[in-house]
């Protein structure tokens, strides 16, 4: 095969797989659990008295 022939076959793959990622990420609700959206805005307590004894 040609090489300019490769190069054009590569930059059309490129371009499939961005409209690909592009489709998959949009949709947000088919990647990311509810649950992790209610954890991002909680407020995380750290517990700095923990001296059980053992590394954490």
């Amino acid at each position: 095969m040609k090489k300019d022939n490769l190069k054009r076959i590569i930059k059309q793959f490129e371009t499939l797989l961005e409209e690909l990622k592009s489709e998959v990420y949009s949709d947000k609700e088919s990647y990311v659990h509810p649950w992790d959206e209610h954890m991002k805005n909680t407020p995380r307590i750290i517990n700095a008295e923990d001296d059980d004894g053992y590394a954490d």
